[in-house]
């Protein structure tokens, strides 16, 4: 047989790059000597320890046959790949190299498809020199493990039954600080925590004596102990083998750390989105403000794992001069030295309160001491505060005071921290301009109170010391009529019966305002309402006026609503009295209809009759205002404002779509109810 490949290449030959589909990269990586094979037997690809062993570069190993290089006996291993048969695990033959010198190796054959589209798989063969009596070839097994271990980044280490160390890879040094070579031969124990220790070595006792794990070996997590003296939480697994009869243990780890980190602060924030949560209905459902501040500053502390939070009022509120001191409205953990140096408000040199009040944001400190914004000034250190978080309740220009959360040891506050309290006072400082809201609204509420009192003492006094006055210039007049009315010409007689007219009208007047100012004070409870009764009893009262103008009434079926019955009856009768008395020429004709809107009715009165022009549709509703004279049509002018007055009393509203000459419609709304 030839020494070499039967064809000899071209010298010069580029080196070919590996090709796609490679599957030697980590062999080559280990040094093994290996040979990719397709099914036709010749060779796509070789690592750079097959071709030294050979000698031959890869350039001129590629694309021939592998038998050229093999005996007889070894080149019957081309066969089998060809027929797609499986082989020994190994098997014995000689390599011939370029030298014409022989190698005796072992082969091993493994089917693989040769490119991820291939259908038809070849083989790699990896070859390993067989040990001369003066030389001992290292396993190949060995240098693969060894390469593998090298690349992965988790922390490799394989422990005797003693605990003792045997090997660790490189990552090792990474995650736990120590050099892999200085740790074989060491006790594992020196990367346990030594909390841990006495209980490891009992647990890998028992597991020795009895077989029970006290762990899941699948996956755990357990923190490491580092080089420089802290932990690290690892995720760990592990598993035992035996090797020449020894019992050996390998665990395969990684730092968590940064999981560890995210679970954390996740945790952090959905505490404190719970606590935001909680502060705000407990901010709607309490009235006491003192008792929200100290239900905050509880809070801080819990979300933040800060020792101290306070709630401080600026004196002079919305002043920013230096001159504004404090004063504690809630505390919880703070000492009676940091309160009182707070309030006896500093310079923002020395006093977070004061910084928080004077800046434009909220100022988050990790030390006091070295923190530029205080000068490094000692006083809050000597209060027993190394950090701390302060942020204005309010607008920074007007703030109502300041919320601080101290803590005794230097930290970072995260953003999500001082987001955090940001929150917190968004939340106090709504709650109090609530407070003055309220104070101001029940301040409007009263003095409102007292004022329809005294339009209630008016009222009455009008209806009483007024009414006596008319009924007396009415009863003269009368008199003058009667005993005079033979010597009254026809001037006279129409005087008098001016002067009596309008004291009439005044009377009415009187008797309506009376009317209107009563409405909200001497109504009566609501109860349900049959809208359809109520229109029948009115049309009964209305019966001389409906026959007297040949007025015609219908009505849709009405709904039963939630209201003062005698207020609502005189609603109807104001409205379709109002729509026959304005019918024009033509006989009345007056509808009455209701449509339900979500909890509510709307019930519509339409007429035919003269209109209303567009911009006067407002002024209807006003006390005294008339939109026709009286010799045109009669009325006080206050009927339309009872109306709006007994709907506003119903929580509805009350409106007319018209036009002049296309009549009116009269619309309101009445809570429903179910009955």
């Amino acid at each position: 047989m030839d020494s070499g490949p039967p064809d000899e290449p071209v010298d010069n030959v580029t080196q070919p790059t590996r090709p796609t589909g490679s599957r030697l990269s980590l062999l080559e990586a280990a040094d093994v000597p290996s040979v990719q094979l397709a099914k036709s037997g010749t060779i796509d690809d070789v690592t750079e320890a097959f071709a030294s062993l050979s000698g031959y570069d890869r350039s001129e190993l590629i694309g021939r046959q592998f038998s050229a290089l093999l005996d007889e006996g070894s080149a019957s291993l081309e066969r089998t790949v060809a027929e797609g048969n499986r082989v020994s695990p190994s098997t014995t033959g000689s390599l011939q190299t370029r030298a014409e010198t022989v190698v005796d190796v072992e082969i091993r054959l493994e089917r693989v498809p040769t490119s991820e589209s291939d259908s038809e798989p070849g083989a790699i063969a990896i070859v390993d020199p067989r040990p001369t009596r003066e030389t001992t070839a290292e396993p190949t097994y060995g240098r693969t493990f060894e390469a593998l271990a090298d690349a992965l980044p988790d922390g490799i280490i394989v422990l005797d039954a003693d605990s003792q160390i045997r090997y660790a890879n490189p990552a090792v040094e990474r995650i736990l600080g120590y050099d892999p070579e200085a740790l074989v031969g060491a006790s594992k124990v020196d990367i346990i925590p030594p909390r841990l220790r006495e209980r490891h070595l009992e647990a890998l006792k028992r597991y020795l004596e009895t077989g029970e794990r006290n762990l899941d070996w699948t996956y755990v997590e357990l923190p490491g102990q580092h080089r420089d003296g802290h932990e690290v939480p690892l995720g760990v697994s592990l598993n035992d083998f035996f090797h020449d009869g020894d019992r050996y243990f390998v665990g395969l780890f990684r730092d968590v750390s940064p999981r560890k980190e995210v679970e954390e602060t996740l945790t952090a924030k959905v505490a404190q989105l719970e606590s935001v949560a909680y502060l705000s209905r407990y901010a709607l459902e309490n009235g006491d403000v003192d008792e929200l501040l100290a239900k905050a500053t509880d809070l801080v502390i819990a979300a933040l794992d800060v020792e101290c939070c306070a709630v401080l009022e600026t004196d002079a509120t919305g002043s920013r001069s230096h001159d504004a001191s404090f004063r504690v409205r809630a505390t919880t953990g703070c000492g009676d030295a940091l309160t009182e140096g707070e309030t006896a408000s500093p310079s923002p040199a020395d006093s977070l309160a004061a910084a928080a009040r004077d800046g434009d944001g909220p100022i988050a400190v990790e030390s006091f001491e070295t923190d530029d914004r205080f000068d490094g000034t000692p006083l809050l250190s000597n209060r027993d505060v190394r950090s701390g978080i302060g942020v204005a309740i309010g607008p920074a220009a007007d703030s109502w005071g300041i919320l601080a959360a101290y803590d005794d040891r230097p930290r970072e506050f995260a953003d999500h921290d001082v987001d955090f309290l940001d929150s917190v006072s968004t939340i106090l400082a709504t709650a109090l301009e609530r407070r003055r809201y309220e104070r101001r609204l029940n301040e409007m509420v009263r003095e409102l109170e007292a004022s329809n009192e005294r339009l209630e003492q008016f009222a009455y006094a009008a209806s009483h010391d007024l009414q006596e006055p008319l009924r007396m210039v009415s009863s003269y007049l009368g008199l003058i009529e009667s005993r005079y009315a033979d010597d009254l010409d026809i001037d006279g007689k129409e005087f008098i019966e001016y002067a009596v007219d309008g004291a009439d009208r005044m009377r009415e007047m009187i008797d309506g305002l009376l009317a209107y100012s009563r409405i909200d004070s001497q109504g009566d409870p609501f109860e349900p309402v049959d809208l359809e009764a109520v229109l029948e009893d009115v049309l009964t009262d209305l019966q001389v006026m409906i026959e007297r103008h040949d007025a015609e009434i219908t009505a849709e079926s009405l709904p039963t609503v939630q209201g003062d019955t005698s207020q609502l009856r005189q609603l109807l009768q104001n409205l379709v009295s109002n729509a026959i008395e304005y019918s024009g020429d033509e006989p009345p004709r007056v509808h009455v209809g209701a449509d339900r809107a979500g909890d509510r009715w709307e019930i519509a009165v339409r007429d035919e009759g003269v209109g209303i022009d567009p911009d006067e549709q407002e002024r209807v509703f006003e006390v005294f205002q008339r939109l026709h004279g009286h010799d045109e049509c009669e009325g006080t002018g206050i009927g339309l404002a009872i109306c709006r007055r007994i709907v506003e009393r119903h929580g509805g509203r009350i409106r007319v779509d018209s036009g002049p000459g296309e009549g009116a419609t009269f619309t309101f709304t009445l809570p429903a109810t179910e009955s």
